[in-house]
């Protein structure tokens, strides 16, 4: 393997331009971020994945490294928002527009809801990830490959010596099995 400097930079550079779509798209369209905004969040985001691979703070088991960097960036925007917030709320009160419905139909609603579900979709991800790996093989393997490596039935079949009918099978087995287990757990923690 070539490690010389040059390697590493394009290596960087492919994986920068690769992202930085899916980011600005994710961003725009659940944050609603202004697209220096998200220059900002991706920069920072890019910043914390580096230390953390540094660091070895990603292993690369629960999730691709494309799916971890969006992760990343998630916490950043929600950081921001959260900042913009505690700014805003520092304003003239009596600036604001009065509380309507159309005020509560705004943008702005989903915005705020997302600032509360964060740490319930961080525990959803954690849970589903801890399910699956949890799951007996060929069932982690397949799911793994098929769900966060978007792998197609045929790599799968051909990586595992099955016939893609039977991977087709298995999966959808996987899939139950995933699936009554993640349901009997969220079922648990809200009852």
């Amino acid at each position: 393997m070539n490690t010389s400097p040059s390697f590493h930079n394009k290596a960087i550079d492919d994986f920068v331009h690769a992202e930085w779509k899916k980011v600005l798209g994710y961003l725009g369209k659940t944050f609603r971020l202004s697209y220096d905004d998200c220059q900002d969040v991706f920069q920072d985001a890019f910043i914390v994945l580096c230390y953390n691979l540094r660091e070895g703070k990603y292993d690369g088991t629960c999730s691709s490294l494309s799916t971890y960097f969006i992760g990343i960036c998630r916490n950043k925007a929600l950081e921001l928002l959260r900042t913009k917030s505690q700014l805003s709320s520092l304003a003239d009160v009596s600036s604001l527009p009065p509380l309507t419905d159309e005020v509560y139909k705004s943008d702005k609603v989903s915005t705020l809801l997302a600032l509360d579900d964060a740490d319930l979709e961080e525990e959803k991800h954690q849970l589903v990830c801890d399910i699956v790996s949890n799951l007996p093989s060929p069932c982690n393997h397949l799911l793994w490959g098929f769900f966060r490596d978007n792998l197609s039935l045929k790599s799968l079949a051909q990586m595992y010596g099955y016939s893609e009918g039977s991977v087709k099978v298995v999966k959808h087995r996987c899939s139950e099995k995933f699936r009554s287990r993640y349901q009997r757990l969220v079922r648990g923690l809200f009852d």
